[in-house]
């Protein structure tokens, strides 16, 4: 199951995926697709997600995220790969988006047209990189000062990847890890012959499928 291959290559972990893990996500995955309902996301939640992945990757001249269920992929991960304070930290992102929806124009995410959503998820990046700028100033006040009690604080609590980070990176690794990714978006060959090591691209080519 592609949950599990990918699991690797969104998620810190020590080693390679443990065959425990690969069976979790492969039984979640088998869940969704048989129930067709989100497991970790509220029914809501599982369509603001999809929205935003499509607004991060919309249909061009290849489907978009919402097309490659990207927000399935997202559902199944947050669920069986991420601690507690990040999955909460996930939610209260989610809640963010529709407030700024609504202060902004008056409705929830998905009722957005394109461009709204565009201004949202561009909000939502400006403070992900503020979010980012004052955990880079806190760990060089840390060095400064060397305090004893800084010192003893957990390093969770100096450092944790703010939403709209999780949200893109689960949501490039599930598009381009999927059928629609990976045979559309990329240049795609099933069964390669000899490994090339440097390959080199004509002018307008697509970046190769891992």
């Amino acid at each position: 199951m592609r949950v599990a291959a990918l699991a690797g290559a969104t998620m810190t972990l020590p080693g390679m995926v443990s065959p425990a893990l690969a069976d979790t996500l492969e039984a979640s995955a088998a869940q969704r697709a048989l129930t067709g309902k989100p497991l970790f996301f509220t029914a809501d939640q599982d369509a603001t997600v999809a929205e935003l992945a499509d607004t991060i990757i919309p249909t061009t001249k290849t489907p978009g995220a919402k097309a490659a269920k990207v927000n399935e992929v997202i559902d199944i991960m947050l669920k069986d790969c991420y601690k507690p304070d990040d999955q909460q930290r996930f939610l209260e992102g989610l809640t963010l988006t529709n407030k700024l929806s609504q202060d902004a124009y008056g409705k929830a995410f998905v009722q957005l047209d394109p461009t709204q959503r565009i201004e949202i998820v561009k909000k939502l990046q400006a403070d992900d990189k503020t979010q980012r700028a004052q955990m880079a100033s806190t760990k060089a006040a840390t060095k400064v000062e060397n305090s004893q009690a800084d010192l003893q604080m957990p390093d969770a609590k100096k450092r944790y990847t703010p939403f709209f980070s999780i949200l893109k990176d689960l949501t490039l690794t599930g598009y381009f890890t999927s059928e629609i990714g990976a045979t559309q978006a990329l240049e795609y060959v099933a069964v390669p012959g000899r490994y090339d090591g440097c390959v080199t691209l004509k002018p307008g080519q697509k970046a190769w499928a891992i």
